[in-house]
């Protein structure tokens, strides 16, 4: 792995902080951009090669052997008078769930987009997330040193598909083998390898498309600041500093992403980003609060979140990775877990940089760290915060897994083991989900797709010792209902003294629209019940909707709402509680008609144009629905479809066949929707 060099001191006050997040399709350079910006900092001694698995940020020994991110990895480094909080995105699909987390914590977002292949399917997915987090952007065309590059029609792509202004800040000099080097837009100046000035072009303003390109970023600049627009109108020509500040105003509005462009593995146009990056993204001062559940947080008390816990790291035991929103946190800090109440003391506070930790004697509002000692039941989303404090931050939601399989220990040993590897791997992964069964000594687990699966297995194997005999993949169904119920029942127990436990309740279910998921209220009388019955009844209904009491799939998608309660308010009863609220809602869901759902994925294939109808004629017959086809350079066709997962196994390997091999797909979690075929 690259060796890290001693990072000078940096001012850690939050206007000086950038969290940054690299995302990114799958293949497209995150990785290797972000070991350079490393080594161009001075945090790396020497640059690691994602192909030989020593880079620093792809530290797991499944990322080395695949060649592919699979965790979020930190880093922390220094550029100008800026201290840089960096973290490397996956990009496989399967993984989107590591870029939902880290989204949620951080203040501006890198999107990395490959010369050759453009805007991919990942792409558009993991900028849905920063937008939906509120997180601007600014754009890094990367391996423009490659055949193919299309600068331009990149830029293009991402205007049409993100449906955001992509600003070209940047004219680049050559194309593939060719490429040199880039032109500033702003201030006319070139830069080649690192930091280099070219000195035959040091003064580039007066070229045509460099001239074109600055004429082109004023205008759309005027169209969203009204400094620009003035001296627009009043035909003056705004100075280097007034446009950088406009730019950087639009940039945090999200209303314009700034295009950049380069070559990482050449360090073109790296050293530029790294300006870019502290120049145009926003410090966490000038991030709106996050959003609350309970009452504000003032400036001197403290409040993390935690957006993800590994376990056993780096041999200092569990490690709680938190971004600090507001006071300061250091070593021997009373901490509480607002969800469950409980205190804990942070032992340590580390700066992470992948594999490595530094501990450090305090982290400030703003800052991304890692905590030792928060106890065993600290969770990803949940809110730390000062013990006298009421603050609780919005959690962090995932989506539902989709793939299933049956895995059971090879040995006794490993049976014996099986059931706290697999607490602890779910732990550090909320994607995966674990359920007892179907056989004595089996487990069911749930997750994103087959690489998803495949991985956690294989760190079953490497980092717990345990050989886990695993089912064929399967697909997670889900059932809904077909219209509305409302029904009244009644249990009773009678107890050796004569005395009879009893309950009745009245629940009413509707269907919601595809992809509302499931909607729990509870009435005035059920919300009156002392906690343990209240939480006896809708553990009741819960046990319901996910199929574990009753015949079917977990239901989605609908409202169930608990309407009248009756009760012997003298002699409560839990048991009757749990038991009146399975009988009533198994019987509503019966009388609304409960009907099958098939999860359906959205797929991006890329396939050479010669072979474009063959591989349309496989969608179709996989029961897919073509929503769109285009060219894209080289002679390659982009097709994007709707088709059942169940129909996707092994999918990868019949377009390999049918492409002669030059065919590639992506594959992400579109919607649920009626299933029309039996399955077994």
């Amino acid at each position: 792995m690259s060796e890290p060099a001693a990072a000078g001191p940096a001012d850690t006050s939050a206007s000086r902080i950038r969290n940054v997040g690299v995302i990114a399709h799958i293949d497209a350079g995150k990785t290797t951009l972000t070991e350079r910006i490393l080594f161009d900092c001075g945090a790396l001694r020497y640059m690691g090669d994602v192909q030989d698995g020593t880079t620093v940020t792809d530290w797991l020994s499944q990322e080395r052997e695949r060649g592919i991110s699979i965790i979020s990895a930190a880093v922390s480094c220094q550029w100008r008078e800026c201290q840089l909080n960096v973290i490397d995105t996956p990009g496989h699909i399967d993984f989107t769930a590591e870029v939902e987390r880290t989204l949620r914590v951080l203040d501006g977002a890198v999107a990395v987009f490959c010369a050759v292949r453009g805007v991919q399917a990942q792409s558009e997915t993991v900028w849905r997330c920063a937008r939906k987090n509120g997180v601007p952007g600014i754009a890094f065309v990367n391996k423009m040193d490659r055949i193919g590059a299309d600068y331009r029609g990149v830029v293009r792509q991402i205007s049409e598909r993100f449906r955001i202004t992509a600003l070209p800040v940047q004219v680049p000099l050559g194309a593939e083998d060719a490429f040199r080097g880039v032109v500033d837009v702003i201030s006319g100046r070139a830069l080649g390898p690192g930091n280099e000035a070219l000195a035959e072009l040091n003064d580039f303003s007066g070229d045509e498309e460099v001239r074109a390109a600055r004429s082109y970023l004023i205008e759309c600049l005027a169209e969203v600041d009204d400094g620009i627009l003035r001296d627009y109108l009043a035909d003056q020509v705004p100075d280097e500093e007034s446009l950088k500040a406009a730019l950087r105003r639009a940039v945090l509005a999200c209303s314009i992403m700034p295009v950049f462009c380069g070559s990482s593995l050449r360090n073109i146009g790296v050293t530029c980003l790294l300006d870019a990056i502290c120049d145009y993204l926003p410090s966490p001062a000038e991030r709106p609060a996050p959003e609350l559940l309970s009452e504000a947080v003032s400036g001197s008390a403290t409040s993390l979140m935690v957006f993800k816990v590994v376990n056993d790291s780096y041999g200092l035991g569990r490690l709680s990775y938190v971004r600090v929103y507001s006071g300061q946190v250091s070593p021997g800090l009373v901490l509480r877990n607002v969800r469950s109440g409980k205190e804990a003391v942070a032992e340590e506070v580390f700066r992470v940089r992948a594999d490595l930790c530094e501990s450090i004697a305090e982290a400030v509002a703003g800052d991304i760290v890692a905590l030792r000692g928060m106890g065993d039941d600290v969770v990803t989303g949940d809110t730390l915060c000062s013990p006298a404090a009421a603050v609780e931050l919005r959690r962090i939601c995932f989506p539902e897994p989709v793939v299933s399989m049956a895995l059971e220990g090879s040995s006794v040993s490993d049976r014996q083991g099986l059931a706290a590897a697999l607490q602890q791997m779910c732990l550090e992964d909320p994607t995966i989900r674990r359920k007892e069964g179907p056989g004595p000594g089996q487990w069911t687990i749930s997750g994103m797709g087959e690489l998803h699966l495949d991985v956690f297995l294989d760190r079953l194997r490497s980092e717990y010792g345990i050989a886990a005999k695993a089912g064929n993949p399967r697909v997670e169904y889900r059932d809904t209902i077909a219209g509305e119920a409302c029904v009244e029942r009644r249990f009773e127990k009678r107890l050796g003294d004569g005395r009879v436990l009893w309950a009745a309740v009245k629940v009413s279910v509707a269907a919601l629209p595809r992809g509302s998921g499931v909607r729990l209220e509870l009435g005035d009388a059920a919300a009156a019940l002392p906690g343990a019955c209240r939480e006896a009844l809708l553990q009741g209904l819960r046990d319901v909707l996910a199929a574990d009491v009753c015949e079917g799939h977990p239901l989605t998608d609908m409202h169930v709402r608990v309407e009248d309660l009756s009760y012997d308010a003298s002699d409560l009863s839990e048991l009757a509680f749990l038991n009146v609220a399975r009988l009533a809602l198994s019987d509503a869901i019966g009388e609304a008609g409960r009907v099958e759902m098939e999860p359906v994925m959205l797929l991006e294939v890329s396939t050479p144009q010669d072979h474009l109808g063959v591989v349309i004629a496989d969608l179709t017959a996989r029961r897919g629905r073509v929503t769109e086809v285009d060219s894209l350079a080289l002679g390659v066709a982009r097709i994007v479809a709707l088709v059942p997962l169940a129909e996707l196994f092994g999918y990868a390997s019949s377009l390999r066949s049918l492409s002669g091999g030059r065919g590639d797909v992506v594959a992400e979690p579109s919607q649920y929707a009626l299933c029309l075929r039996k399955h077994k």
